[in-house]
């Protein structure tokens, strides 16, 4: 489920691949370098990419340079780079449903179900969920060079999202770097955090010798968890908690860690509570953040699990 808040903006309907804007009175007298740094918030690099693509920058139709000067009325056309090698994923359809929960032309975001990788990687080259996407825009007839924006571990389930190209790619990094992208999770802990509602400030570093393990450590990077109990129910007749959990930084495994930490383990991990867990109940329920060109506050949320019979 998806909704969005549309803005006060001058953005122009688009063909595939690229990016149309009309030049505003505030913005006449402004070279296009400018306008792609102020209004989309392009890097140098990207800018300067632009000069050497065939369909860089076009403005009313004609192709110019980044210091062209902008006046009031012009439309001012981008060419969007699909990706590159290093972010191509190889389609492979028939490998399950894809459950859609928003998309448009810059945007992909799919709840993925625990048990499934994320990206591939040693052992895992076309069963992954970016195989699924890039096998689904492939169908549709978009490129497959996609690239995902947030990783979940394989037994995490909720929203990934996925970006159609390198602009919107590197302007989703730049959102959550400032904390425009929030996401939120839920989880299922053995045990209730006390006091039900608070934070966790620790930092998160790597645990001696594990290759895989985390843990609080002084010497790790800073770390914030927010976390509120909605409910408290029994699970395989223990006392749990249906647990509501913010991000301030995205450690590895921090959620995990952080509830570990608290005494509440998330149910069935096997790596920071019951050896014997057959996977923690952990899941991506809503994300907002804003479209990277219309400036459109979009707002995303993956149905919550069923854990009870889990």
């Amino acid at each position: 489920m998806s909704y969005t808040e549309k803005p006060d903006s001058c953005f122009c309907p688009r063909p595939p691949g690229f990016l149309e804007l009309q030049i505003t009175g505030r913005e006449s007298g402004w070279t296009a370098g400018q306008l792609l740094r102020k209004r989309l918030g392009f890097s140098k690099k990207q800018i300067s990419r632009l000069k050497f693509r065939e369909s860089g920058i076009l403005v009313n139709g004609e192709r110019q340079r980044v210091n062209v000067l902008l006046k009031e009325g012009d439309i001012l056309k981008v060419g969007l780079a699909e990706g590159s090698r290093s972010g191509k994923v190889e389609p492979c359809p028939g490998q399950g449903i894809l459950r859609i929960l928003y998309e448009d032309r810059d945007l992909l975001a799919v709840d993925k179900p625990a048990g499934l990788v994320c990206h591939p990687s040693h052992g895992h080259h076309l069963d992954t969920l970016a195989n699924q996407a890039a096998a689904y825009l492939r169908e549709g007839g978009e490129a497959c060079t996609i690239r995902i924006c947030g990783r979940l571990d394989k037994d995490t389930s909720g929203i990934v999202l996925f970006a159609k190209n390198r602009e919107a790619a590197a302007a989703l990094a730049r959102q959550r770097a400032a904390g425009v992208m929030r996401k939120v999770y839920l989880a299922m802990t053995e045990g209730c955090p006390e006091p039900r509602e608070g934070t966790v400030d620790a930092p998160v570093g790597r645990a001696p010798g594990e290759l895989m393990k985390m843990q609080v450590s002084e010497e790790g990077k800073p770390a914030r968890t927010g976390y509120r109990v909605l409910r408290t129910e029994e699970w395989r007749g223990r006392q749990a908690a249906l647990v509501e959990l913010t991000l301030e930084q995205g450690r590895t495994h921090q959620i995990r860690v952080h509830m570990a930490a608290l005494g509440c383990p998330l149910a069935g991990d096997p790596l920071y509570g019951n050896p014997a867990g057959s996977g923690a109940r952990l899941h991506a329920w809503k994300l907002s953040l804003v479209q990277p060109f219309t400036g459109e506050r979009i707002f995303i949320r993956a149905e919550s699990p069923d854990w009870a019979g889990l």
